[in-house]
């Protein structure tokens, strides 16, 4: 008696069924016959004589189509150790901290530096980058330090110390120029949190784009988004006195940052992140000096 698959050659073999299925599917998509046998933990795709070299051809196209789609991207790239941009934020709250608590140089820096929606988005433009750097209490100081120069890390890691650092500031004042003028003209905030919301959704979305899987499933592509969402609800809606607006005017602003420098080169040399950190320690000196001298 003739056995079942005499007639029959193998043209396919995994270890899971489900793989083993799929080629069986495209088999027949071409109209070519096949059948799947279990043999010692291995699956076997059988096709009948007439039909092996075919059906080769067809699995051998498919197989190649497919390839770049099955997988995934590498890792996103680092561009330095990070710690350039985590000293930096932890210095200027430090200095500012400092500043403001023993009144330096006779000014009133609460009153220069504070985010007043209705003088800064009369004028005084200096109020957006100021405010973030301004802190009364120790509690919101030491959670904005700790939060904040955990999501610097990782963005200075990938963006680079200097365009990272620069990257963050940029979320934070232009997040709080949108908080304020969604907020109303009463509204006034200080903190750094807008900033360290901005670095929070300026991952997600960095990491999401450049580590994006193609061809996975739903769950593991929205995945590092969710993560983001979950941090912003978890640390960003917390607190009597919770800004939840400047949290998520941060967040929203750095995701747009996020998605804009995924597409982009960004250079690792010295002079461009070198170049990229002064002009961030440059904004947050000019805009105290601009303030300043429009008060005094």
């Amino acid at each position: 008696m003739q056995s079942e698959f005499e007639s029959w050659v193998v043209v396919g073999e995994s270890r899971e069924q489900r793989a083993c299925a799929e080629l069986a599917l495209v088999l027949e998509a071409r109209g070519i016959a096949s059948l799947q046998e279990h043999d010692g933990g291995h699956w076997l795709l059988r096709v009948r004589v007439q039909d092996a070299e075919h059906a080769a051809r067809e699995l051998k196209s498919y197989r190649r189509e497919n390839v770049d789609a099955l997988r995934p991207l590498p890792p996103p790239e680092t561009l330095g150790s990070g710690w350039f941009g985590v000293a930096s934020f932890i210095a200027v709250l430090l200095i500012i901290a400092a500043c403001v608590q023993r009144l330096a140089f006779g000014i009133d820096w609460l009153a220069v530096g504070i985010m007043d929606a209705e003088r800064m988005l009369s004028g005084q433009w200096w109020r957006a980058m100021t405010a973030l750097t301004l802190h009364v209490e120790p509690d919101h100081l030491l959670a904005n330090l700790t939060f904040g120069a955990l999501f610097t890390y990782f963005v200075a890691r990938y963006l680079g110390g200097g365009v990272g650092w620069m990257a963050i500031l940029t979320t934070g004042a232009v997040g709080n120029v949108l908080n304020g003028w969604l907020s109303g003209a009463d509204h006034r905030s200080i903190g750094a949190s807008t900033a360290v919301f901005g670095a929070l959704g300026l991952l997600t979305a960095y990491t999401w784009r450049r580590g994006l899987p193609r061809g996975s499933s739903f769950r593991s592509r929205v995945a590092p988004l969710i993560a983001g969402l979950a941090l912003l609800a978890y640390t960003g809606t917390a607190g009597e006195n919770t800004d939840l607006g400047a949290h998520l005017m941060g967040f929203l602003t750095g995701l747009a940052l996020g998605l804009v420098a995924a597409r982009v080169v960004i250079s690792s040399a010295a002079r461009v992140q070198l170049t990229a950190g002064l002009i961030a320690w440059a904004s947050v000196a000019g805009a105290w000096a601009w303030g300043i001298a429009a008060t005094y």
